[in-house]
């Protein structure tokens, strides 16, 4: 029996920035595994390894998309880097919650409400994604490199 995605991905998902689109598309495929093994019955606790692997997925994710507006000089860039904290640091507590209570949908729900805010906050970042001319560091008035 065909069991359906918990996240499917649609055009309207696309930032059209493609290292960007690539990132999430991987993001909700590691989610759609999670879901679909616990469709299968795994137990919480061995599918720890997917959780650490979507922790570290997504922390990349906001690397890449910080890499890239601190490149276009986001006015915002403090106040993403401490949404990008605090959400990783929620998942933990979600997911640790989760697991001693035996609740591994609370997961399940976080992540996808994690996406649609996602989604939301694209609406203020991606113009500077647009921004990008390719490189994570600036070149200054002076031809120096910038970090």
């Amino acid at each position: 029996m065909d069991r359906p995605l918990l996240l499917v991905w649609q055009d309207e998902f696309s930032q059209q920035v493609p290292i960007i689109d690539e990132q999430h598309r991987a993001i909700l495929a590691t989610i759609n595994s999670l879901h679909y093994f616990l469709q299968q019955g795994l137990e919480f606790e061995s599918l720890l390894p997917t959780v650490k692997l979507l922790i570290s997925y997504i922390v990349f994710h906001y690397k890449t998309e910080e890499g890239i507006l601190n490149s276009t000089e986001y006015p915002e860039l403090k106040n993403y880097q401490q949404l990008m904290d605090n959400l990783i640091t929620e998942f933990k507590v979600v997911c640790e919650h989760a697991k001693h209570q035996k609740r591994p949908e609370q997961v399940l729900i976080f992540l996808k409400d994690w996406w649609q805010a996602h989604l939301a906050e694209h609406k203020t970042i991606t113009p500077y994604l647009h921004d990008w001319s390719g490189e994570y560091c600036r070149v200054d008035k002076q031809g120096e490199r910038e970090k």
